[in-house]
């Protein structure tokens, strides 16, 4: 019984301490920077980026967003002249302003939004561009 209760106690703990991973350092700098996270560590507490509806990230030398896919309000994304080779947007359903522009982006695929009023994305070497 003392087993189930200790377990029951700590239930609580591990469903509000989710983390989001995120491997480049530019970008968890970026969201120490706006306050979103306190050290590098290769992640960050989801809770405090659920709810974040913008994000301005230019010129950070980032080279990889993985982890943007957790800013699930995010309606307004700059992230020009950085190294992106890839982006995600995907899981962003609400993002409706994107500047993407002077990355190295080969590709965009944004067929899985529909909300876009703004869409920069010249300066990329693009082949492949989808959109609904």
């Amino acid at each position: 019984m003392k087993r189930l209760l200790l377990i029951l106690t700590f239930i609580p703990v591990f469903s509000f301490s989710q983390y989001t991973t995120i491997p480049d350092k530019n970008f968890e700098q970026a969201l120490i920077g706006l306050g979103y996270d306190d050290v590098i560590d290769s992640k960050v507490l989801t809770a405090n980026i659920i709810y974040v509806d913008s994000l301005y990230l230019s010129k950070k030398n980032i080279k990889d967003l993985t982890g943007i896919d957790a800013f699930t309000d995010l309606t307004f994304l700059i992230c020009d002249n950085n190294q992106l080779t890839s982006l995600d947007v995907s899981k962003n359903k609400a993002l409706n302003y994107l500047d993407c522009s002077f990355n190295s982006l080969t590709s965009l695929d944004l067929s899985y939004n529909n909300a876009y009023t703004y869409l920069g994305c010249l300066g990329n070497q693009l082949t492949k561009f989808g959109y609904k």
